[in-house]
């Protein structure tokens, strides 16, 4: 395979990782700023980090939340400040990636790469978990709310599999999407399923 192609495939890899967050976070109604794949600056505190590691090259993504819209957001459903996501929800939107990045094949908790690929995503949701369950172990969290959660996104990616596809090949050509952009790709494909019914 040739050096280009092969970037390709860590691309194709990275926009699928990204686009598993921006579908669950479109369909649990959190806003977000954009989603990116190989950004320019990335930091230890970057947000729903996402990386490929393949022979040694990076291929970075990130998916940047909207702190102030999820403010907005909360006050306007219900005069609370905050949007207050539960802990299930925390884990699988972290989950997410790895599982749309996984989707075409046959998505595995056990066997996914949770020290390169998914290493940002893994540390979220453990220190969500943790914060919730202080008391139990940490085989505990991954086989009672890690793996659960896995689960629970690579069914809901599976059921919406064209739109984690449109998602997916937007980010490659444009390699950064708006949170409207991603609402309107997501407005195009309930059209689509509507018209097919």
């Amino acid at each position: 395979m040739s050096y280009d192609r092969e970037r390709q495939h860590r691309r194709r890899r990275t926009a699928k990782h990204e686009a598993g967050h921006a579908l669950i976070l479109l369909e649990l109604g959190l806003p977000f700023l954009n989603v990116e794949i190989l950004p320019k600056e990335l930091t230890v505190s970057t947000p729903h980090l996402g990386f490929v590691l393949d022979r040694g090259e990076l291929v970075a993504g990130v998916c940047r939340l909207d702190l102030l819209g999820w403010m907005r957001q909360r006050s306007e459903i219900d005069g609370r400040q905050g949007c207050e996501m539960t802990l299930e929800d925390r884990v699988m939107q972290a989950m997410a990636g790895a599982a749309g990045e996984m989707i075409d094949n046959d998505p595995d908790f056990a066997s996914y790469d949770w020290k390169e690929s998914g290493m940002g995503d893994m540390a979220d949701a453990k220190r969500d978990a943790k914060f919730v369950y202080r008391e139990k172990s940490a085989q505990w969290i991954r086989h009672r709310i890690l793996k659960p959660q896995f689960d629970r996104a690579v069914r809901f990616i599976r059921r919406h599999r064209k739109l984690h596809r449109m998602l997916t090949n937007a980010l490659m050509e444009k390699s950064l999407l708006t949170y409207e952009e991603c609402a309107a790709i997501w407005i195009t494909y309930d059209d689509m399923v509507r018209r097919a019914q």
